[in-house]
């Protein structure tokens, strides 16, 4: 018989064995040697002597910032949910550097920086990873270069992999590939972050990535793929989340979701993909685009001056997706257009973005390249299965950029597409749909759209109930909040035109989602009995509530200036970036009611946080050129 001092003891005895279990390994390339034990005192020097460690699960692995470490770094062994392994850094100055540059000394250099395969339950934090290959790798491809490979070999699920405050740059493979060849472009898969299972694998399940910076990479950002096979599983990734980090002048795509299942990305600054800031970077790609991909969230995102031969669209929904949401985004100078939806997608919806100056492409190939609106039914130059139930609904299209005006091209071949509630401007010379304008979709439901300017007749004429056209008040940015004429002229949100319900009970990561939206892009409520506006702004009175402090934003699209009403006394503003970072701040008051903006901030969605006596009160707005 058991007594009860030994039934206490054994549990006290196993949480002691544990804690001494775990250990943290230290590496300095400036003053580590791999004679050493590894201790903070005297750590290791080399990636070689950290990857022949058997990690488990609760140790942690010390980088010491301001070191460069050069080779390949194998993470043996997993962590556990409730001890995850740690890779992070300690000492002062910058972060440290992983590389897997070695040069023609170390045999060439290698496919990764990172390598983590069959091993899982990892946090990464803290670190700079980088792999600008130059030398040849027996073994190793030339359109090969990854900075972090996470891999599924086995037949067991990979799961919690978090990458915090990392930063990710210089990622390059040995050649370069033509982007208008599409079957090499395919194949280069060039890429910061990489999880991937093989065939007839399983799969790579919860992942976050947040706070995170990316720059200078050849192709891609973050790729999620999983091959095929047919082992009678669903062979797909699941459960990742995207949220908070930055991307800036990426030769390809920020995000690329291949095989997932429940994808969630939010609150990222997508600034400049498809770049080609030297002769290496691939020069194509939309933010993010998604492929043979299940429930899959775009929101609260900013696209901002994308470009590219093809594609190139602020955010696209590729091909054979299911449930697939594009929601408040905003986007600016996307080269190939807005919307894009491709061959075979299921229920893929564009609502309450902001879409400004998109779709100024000149592709001598390819005469309508540039599209504000374009569903499409071909792989490959082939038929292929059309897009089904496509929603497109309360968005703000604006084109009124006033050097090189240009034409935009109008492609819908779909099946029981639902178009309506939309706002599309077209001044200073431009135009929509007038490069070309095709609708081929016999299901087609297409009412209460509101045009102004040069916009093809024959997409208007397919309005049932368009609304009249009227003159501009107070340039572009008084046209979003001009509710005299958008106030309540929508049709409800009911019968055919309901909103289409994301299945959030789908997984955890959409716990904090809406199946049904209730609010615009600027947090104004959305009423199921109530008709809404027309357009992405859903203000029942002048002006965007700054909580109840009576001061309103007059302009929640702002060129230059913040208009603000209501002012009466004296506050401090903060102006903060859709990942919260201060951008701007100040003083107003009763005098002083407007805010200058600063000419170098970037466009996008931002929060304007005004405060008085230990009191806050904020709103929601878009900055533009």
């Amino acid at each position: 018989m058991i007594s009860i001092k030994k039934i206490l003891f054994i549990p006290l005895l196993i949480f002691c064995l544990s804690l001494h279990a775990q250990n943290n390994y230290y590496i300095s390339n400036s003053s580590g040697s791999d004679s050493n034990k590894g201790y903070k005192s005297k750590p290791w020097k080399s990636l070689n002597q950290i990857s022949k460690q058997k990690l488990k699960p609760g140790d942690t692995v010390f980088f010491k910032r301001g070191d460069t470490f050069k080779g390949h770094f194998v993470l043996n062994g997993s962590g556990s949910p409730s001890k995850p392994i740690v890779i992070t850094a300690y000492g002062g100055g910058n972060k440290p550097i992983i590389s897997g540059e070695v040069g023609d000394s170390g045999g060439g250099d290698f496919r990764e920086a990172v390598y983590v395969n069959n091993q899982d339950n990892m946090i990464f934090d803290g670190l700079e990873i980088q792999n600008n290959r130059t030398t040849q790798r027996d073994g190793v491809g030339s359109t090969q270069s990854f900075g972090i490979n996470i891999y599924n070999t086995s037949r067991q699920t990979m799961d919690n992999f978090i990458f915090r405050n990392m930063t990710f740059k210089k990622v390059y493979a040995l050649s370069y590939v033509n982007p208008v060849n599409q079957n090499a472009f395919n194949k280069f898969e060039v890429t910061a972050i990489r999880f991937s299972s093989g065939w007839n694998k399983a799969n790579i399940n919860n992942v976050l990535v947040e706070n995170c910076f990316f720059t200078d990479l050849q192709r891609i950002g973050v790729h999620i793929k999983h091959a095929k096979g047919n082992n009678g599983h669903d062979n797909r990734q699941t459960n990742f989340i995207f949220r908070n980090n930055e991307f800036y002048q990426i030769g390809g795509t920020c995000i690329l979701p291949s095989r997932t299942r429940n994808c969630l990305i939010e609150y990222n600054i997508f600034n400049q993909p498809g770049a080609k800031t030297n002769a290496k970077m691939i020069g194509r790609g939309s933010a993010v685009w998604n492929w043979h991909s299940v429930n899959t969230m775009v929101q609260y995102n900013q696209c901002i001056g994308i470009r590219g031969v093809l594609d190139s669209h602020g955010i696209h929904i590729d091909h054979h997706n299911v449930d697939t949401v594009v929601q408040y985004n905003y986007m600016e100078d996307c080269e190939g257009g807005f919307v894009e939806i491709l061959a075979g997608n299921e229920r893929a919806i564009y609502r309450f973005n902001i879409s400004r100056n998109d779709g100024w492409r000149d592709n001598p190939n390819w005469k309508n390249s540039n599209h504000t609106l374009w569903i499409n039914n071909l792989i490959n130059r082939k038929s292929a299965p059309i897009s089904k139930d496509s929603y497109i609904y309360n968005n703000t299209v604006i084109l009124d950029r006033k050097e090189k005006p240009y034409q935009t091209s109008i492609d819908l071949k779909g099946s029981g597409t639902r178009l309506f509630n939309n706002l599309f401007f077209a001044i200073n010379g431009s135009g929509i749909g007038n490069k070309q304008m095709v609708l081929q979709d016999p299901l087609l439901l297409m009412t209460h759209n509101y045009f102004y300017g040069d916009i093809s007749e024959g997409f208007v004429s397919k309005d049932q109930n368009k609304k009249a056209v009227y003159q501009l008040s107070d340039g572009i940015e008084g046209e979003i909040n001009n509710l005299q004429q958008l106030s309540n002229a929508g049709i409800p949100f009911k019968n055919k035109f309901d909103h289409p319900r994301f299945p959030v009970d789908a997984s955890f990561i959409f716990s904090t989602v809406e199946a049904i939206p209730t609010q615009d892009i600027f947090g104004q409520s959305i009423a199921t009995d109530i008709a809404p506006n027309i357009g992405a702004n859903n203000a029942k009175t002048m002006g965007i509530s700054l909580g109840d402090s009576k001061v309103s934003i007059e302009n929640p699209l702002a060129v230059g200036t913040i208009k603000l009403a209501g002012v009466k006394s004296a506050y401090k503003y903060l102006l903060t970036d859709i990942i919260g970072r201060v951008q701007q701040e100040g003083d107003i008051d009763q005098t002083h009611s407007q805010i200058i903006l600063e000419k170098d901030l970037v466009p996008g969605l931002y929060t304007l946080i005004i405060s008085k006596d230990s009191r806050t009160f904020s709103g929601k707005l878009v900055l533009t050129h």
